[in-house]
């Protein structure tokens, strides 16, 4: 194959997104427990905590109702690339103290970076995706954004929250990103033509056509957001030093990572909605546990691999759905829905868990409890006709 022929290839184009969501998974799983963790040691309260680490997640909703505005005006690779650039920028103040009033908006900019990134990222790679493969090639996709997330506390854990070395780290995979896709050459799906017809649904139209994809998406977004930016702090209040409490999160994101091929090909092969189901239960199971085992020293550790594999699963199929039920145009918003509801999901998480963490330091997994029973709740079969009767696939 030659050179010009392997960058309009869409193994090259799917290699150089999977990338990208590895930058955003570094972003997300580096600077959110670090900033959290610096707040903490100089005293700022669990709210202001919580909100600071909101401020991506907010930048995401905002960005994700113009997703496809963007994509008419300069296509998804130019405007990843330009996502990549912004987001690897937003990150260099990071490497001095900042005062609380310039944290929040630099911390929205690198939400809004992400956004981009993330909802067209989804979007391209499940149009490049057949959907006899959709499962296993969008399982590594979600592994990717897993394992840049284990990165990131595990990072902190070596070097400490203080230490420069992480934010470079971060922005050199960044440059990694920006190389890939200046050489990228992929048309297919690349821009949307000036005068494509409107989509035939809309974002709230989404939500009530698809509840058990919408409530897979907010759950985990919320899920995300909560071990990230609150786990480190629930591990503190237990009696675990700070470098346990980041390996904490490290070894729930692990099981998210070692899992999410094995529940890919099983999406590829059993009735998907079930499945779906199954890991709903497990993760609901494991959340129950979560305060009981806490001060185990060696139950712990196999209960949070559980809880990461099953928890991540449940966004791995909600992806592998979307590309199942939705296409062209209507994939697109329905995309930009998700991203809008993994912001919303992302906001509430360490909003919710930070106010909460101020009434009782033990409240974060019944949190994670009632989370998985509203997303259990949104996949019974009384809420999901509308989305059957979009296409003939199996569920």
């Amino acid at each position: 194959m030659s050179h010009q022929n392997y960058r309009q290839s869409e193994v090259f184009a799917i290699t150089t997104i999977t990338v990208s969501i590895g930058v955003i998974g570094i972003v997300i799983g580096l600077t959110i427990p670090m900033v959290a963790l610096r707040l903490n040691l100089v005293g700022i309260n669990e709210s202001i905590i919580g909100l600071i680490s909101a401020a991506p997640a907010i930048g995401m909703l905002i960005i994700s109702p113009f997703a496809r505005r963007i994509v008419q005006w300069i296509g998804k690779r130019f405007a990843m690339l330009l996502a990549t650039i912004i987001s690897a920028i937003s990150l260099l103040p990071l490497m001095g103290s900042l005062p609380l009033e310039l944290l929040f908006p630099l911390r929205l900019i690198t939400g809004i970076a992400s956004g981009v990134m993330i909802c067209l990222g989804e979007t391209w790679i499940n149009e490049l995706s057949p959907d006899n493969k959709r499962g296993r090639i969008l399982a590594v996709y979600t592994t990717v954004f897993t394992i840049s997330q284990l990165l990131g506390p595990s990072i902190i854990a070596l070097y400490g929250v203080a230490d420069k070395t992480p934010i470079l780290i971060s922005v050199f995979i960044h440059i990694i990103s920006i190389v890939l896709f200046l050489m990228m050459d992929q048309k297919t799906g690349d821009k949307l033509p000036k005068d494509t017809q409107e989509p035939n649904f809309s974002i709230i139209h989404f939500v009530k056509v698809a509840p058990a994809i919408c409530g897979g998406i907010v759950f985990f977004a919320f899920f995300d957001g909560t071990v990230l930016s609150m786990f480190p702090i629930y591990g503190l209040s237990v009696g675990h030093t700070e470098a346990i409490a980041a390996m904490m999160i490290s070894a729930i994101l692990a099981g998210d990572a070692i899992m999410q091929m094995p529940f890919g090909w099983l999406a590829d092969h059993m009735n998907r909605t079930r499945l779906y189901r199954v890991c709903g239960v497990v993760t609901l199971l494991a959340s129950l546990l979560l305060p009981i085992m806490m001060s185990h020293t060696f139950l712990i550790w196999p209960l949070l691999l559980v809880l990461g594999a099953t928890a991540g699963a449940i966004y791995t199929i909600a992806l592998v759905q979307i590309g199942q039920y939705f296409s062209g145009n209507d994939l697109m918003v329905a995309n930009a829905s998700a991203a809008m509801l993994w912001g919303i999901g992302n906001l509430a998480g360490p909003l919710l868990a930070g106010a909460m963490s101020e009434i009782s330091s033990s409240s974060l997994p019944f949190l994670l409890v009632a989370m998985t029973g509203l997303f259990l709740v949104s996949t019974m079969e009384r809420w999901n006709q509308g989305v059957k009767t979009l296409n003939n696939s199996p569920s």
